[in-house]
């Protein structure tokens, strides 16, 4: 099943480990604060157990995106691409 995984997180340190532990399960950012991608149950179980360590004051939503719903979308502007890490050729 494919889902949207968005949130709101205040500290730096924790927005940084949610965003990577977000891309270890596969997912894809589609905005600073977006995820989207598929999961079988037990990895989307096992990512809430572990968000559910982490998350105390901040905020987490994971949305359930059925296939229709998900080609219905529609994207105004430009797409979001991740910041490359610059290389310093000397």
């Amino acid at each position: 099943m494919r889902y949207l995984i968005i949130y709101d997180i205040t500290l730096d340190n924790l927005r940084s480990y949610v965003a990577e532990k977000l891309k270890d399960y596969g997912l894809k950012r589609i905005q600073k604060s977006a995820f989207i991608g598929d999961l079988e149950r037990f990895r989307l179980n096992s990512l809430v157990i572990e968000l559910n360590k982490v998350i105390v004051d901040d905020n987490v939503k994971i949305f359930p995106l059925c296939s229709a719903d998900y080609k219905g979308r529609i994207s105004i502007g430009k797409e979001f691409e991740e910041d490359k890490e610059k290389t310093l050729i000397v």
